[in-house]
């Protein structure tokens, strides 16, 4: 059973040079695409992004961390660059405040 599932990350928190992290979150086909951004700010919110979005679905899906691996969830973007987990039964939504990412699932 799937309910509402809520993140707020601090991007400044986030390290986008420690590649042991980064490849703990992301999926291989996310990684790809953070490899290619070009300016770091771009990198911190995409990465942020698929922090606070993969939690809020842990939450939604009540089950702690580490029982769905980061990996597993996997976060892409549409045509028009909207968000779409890879859970046909999930939405999401990803917010941009400042230093903040909000995520709604």
């Amino acid at each position: 059973m799937k309910g509402i599932g809520v993140d707020i990350v601090d991007l400044e928190r986030l390290d986008i040079d420690n590649e042991r992290f980064i490849k703990h979150i992301l999926s291989s086909r996310e990684y790809q695409l953070f490899t290619e951004m070009k300016s770091a700010r771009r990198k911190l919110e995409f990465l942020g992004g698929r922090f606070a979005g993969k939690e809020a679905y842990m939450k939604a899906c009540h089950v702690g961390i580490g029982a769905i691996s980061f990996q597993d969830i996997e976060i892409l973007n549409d045509e028009s660059g909207a968000p779409y987990l890879h859970d046909p039964q999930a939405q999401i939504s990803i917010s941009h405040e400042k230093n903040m990412q909000l995520h709604l699932y």
